[in-house]
């Protein structure tokens, strides 16, 4: 069970469930095909979950670092995306 801290008040468990859903949502956001989507989502969740699997509390910030720098070896369109969601424009 992983810790994701939002904020002071704010604690999340880590999901891969959650991770390859937002992946494929995006990936359908830049019409990138199924099989392309999906093999995206399910090798950055395998390594975002090793990377995960030792530290007992991260921040969002860093696991959105590292899921932006895992999609950027599949896809760099799709990692820009993900970097720049939840900004201001």
């Amino acid at each position: 069970m992983r810790i994701i801290k939002k904020n002071q008040i704010r604690e999340l468990e880590f999901s891969e469930k959650q991770l390859i859903s937002d992946l494929k949502k995006e990936a359908k956001a830049l019409n990138l095909e199924q099989g392309a989507a999906e093999l995206i989502a399910k090798e950055v969740t395998k390594k975002v979950s090793q990377w995960v699997a030792d530290k007992t509390t991260i921040t969002q910030s860093d696991l959105d670092r590292k899921i932006i720098t895992e999609v950027k070896k599949y896809n760099k369109d799709l990692a820009f995306i993900l970097g720049e969601r939840n900004k201001i424009i």
